[in-house]
């Protein structure tokens, strides 16, 4: 059960500036906005985005600096270490453009 006081539910945002701290989306859609993040609490769950700028500021910005210096150029693969086999018996290591299964 969510513990966010403030949850939207299949809503569509157009030109908006959204504050996601503090909030959960599910099945949200947003066009055209500004997202603003600043220390990642919050929960979005389906829905999507289109036309949409990213704005990172406080804790926010200064992990993805942190996360800048480790993939470089690369695009980011996000992993959720919450999600079955990530520890399970088989072992998958990601490279930059394959994925190598341990056994």
């Amino acid at each position: 059960m969510s513990t966010f006081r403030v949850k939207f539910k299949n809503k569509k945002f157009v030109k908006e500036r959204v504050e996601l701290d503090g909030h959960s989306y599910e099945h949200c859609d947003f066009v055209g906005c500004l997202i603003v993040l600043e220390k990642g609490e919050t929960e979005i769950v389906g829905g999507t985005f289109k036309d949409c700028r990213l704005m990172l500021v406080g804790q926010a910005l200064r992990i993805a600096k942190i996360l800048q210096n480790f993939i470089g150029e690369k695009p980011l693969r996000v992993m959720d270490f919450a999600e079955p086999g990530i520890f399970g018996e088989k072992k998958t290591l990601a490279t930059e453009d394959t994925e190598i299964t341990e056994k």
